[in-house]
Order: structure tokens, then sequence, then C-alpha cells
């Protein structure tokens, strides 16, 4: 079992290091102050998730750099309403794909696609925000007594990429997490900070098993 190939990354991302000139460094330095304050802001909420990822960011890592989101940052996803019915989406479609190709008695690898995601408040809206979960699986389908059944056998992928998207003014509120969107992302323009990859998977195999 294994996830999908990665989505391409987004055209309108911010270029690293695109933007150097004497007043994009000044501007990167005030943002750079605001970035600290947010930082706080998040140790001050609890929000664990969002300030390590935006740790990360302002390390200014080397490109390729990828992020293994940890089992306990992997488990608060996961007891988020949106990802669980993410999953079960993911699963529907892998049970589908069985319906349309039984094989029966072969187990093969059937994955979906990733399906996007999105939170809206709390730790993980700063954290992620949207994001994308996928199933990968060991399916088998069997003969029944009554039609065909299936056991899947599965995994659960996480993956985001971390950056952020230009806002226009209008967008913009005293949301924390959109008045410095464009800050954050000025950051990577003067090559002072870097979107990453970040990818997560359960750690234990799950079992689905029923009629098709």
């Amino acid at each position: 079992m294994h996830p999908p190939p990665d989505r391409q990354l987004p055209e309108d991302r911010a270029i690293y290091g695109s933007k150097t000139s004497a007043a994009d460094k000044a501007e990167a330095a005030a943002n750079s102050v605001d970035a600290a304050a947010v930082q706080s802001w998040f140790d001050v909420q609890g929000y664990t998730f969002a300030e390590d990822l935006l740790s990360i960011y302002l390390g200014n890592n080397d490109a390729g750099f990828e992020n293994e989101i940890s089992s306990a940052q992997f488990n608060q996803i996961m007891q988020s309403g949106n990802a669980q019915q993410k999953v079960a989406e993911c699963l529907d479609e892998i049970k589908e794909q069985a319906r349309q190709d039984p094989q029966i008695g072969v187990t093969r690898d059937l994955t979906s696609q990733w399906l996007g995601a999105e939170e809206t408040e709390g730790d993980l809206f700063y954290a992620l925000g949207h994001y994308d979960i996928a199933v990968g699986s060991s399916t088998t389908v069997i003969e029944g007594k009554d039609g065909l059944l299936a056991e899947i056998m599965y995994k659960v992928y996480v993956y985001d990429f971390y950056n952020y998207d230009k806002k226009q003014l209008e967008a913009l509120s005293l949301n924390i997490g959109n008045t410095l969107n464009n800050e954050m992302r000025q950051l990577e323009e003067a090559g002072w900070a870097r979107s990453f990859r970040s990818r997560g998977a359960s750690t234990g195999t799950m079992r689905w098993f029923d009629k098709l």
C-alpha cells in the first residue's frame, strides 16, 4: 500500500529569493518581527502544531526539505470531523474500484486520489488550513453467499504544501492568519523563509471487511 503521487505545486506560489532589493530586505526585517510575534501568540494559545510548522518555514531550510508529521500531530488531524469524512470518502473510492474490477481472490494495491480537506479554526487551521488526505490499501475481493465481500487493509496518508498564498487586500481581516499572510509570503520572496512539503501516515494498518 502506498499514497498517490504528489499534487503539483501551485503555480502562484512565492518564488524563493525573487525580491532581494534593499527595500525588500528592509520589509523582510520588519515582517520577521511580526513573525516572531505570531510565534509568541501561537505559544500563548497552545497551538503547538502551528508553532512548529511556522518555525520550520522561518528556519529557511534547503530546497527540497520535507517535514515528517509526527504521530501525535497525525492523531490530532484524525480527530477532526472533516478529516474523518475525507477518510470515509477515500475508502468509498477504493470500494468502487474493487466493484468495477473485482479480480476475486487476488490481493491488490488500490489507492484513492488525494482529497482536499480544510480546517477553519484552532491549531489545525493555523498549522494546515488546506491539506490533502488519501488512503492506500491492500484489497482482496471474496465471493460470498450473498454477493461480493471485500477485505481492505489500509493506511491513511496526509500531505500538505506549507506556503502562503497572496491575499487580495479586500480579503484581509483582523484574523491573524489572514492579516499576516502576505507578510509571511514576502519573507520567502526575500529569501528569509522557505515553503516545504509535510507528510504523515497512520502508524498501523486498519481493516475494513464487509459487503461491496
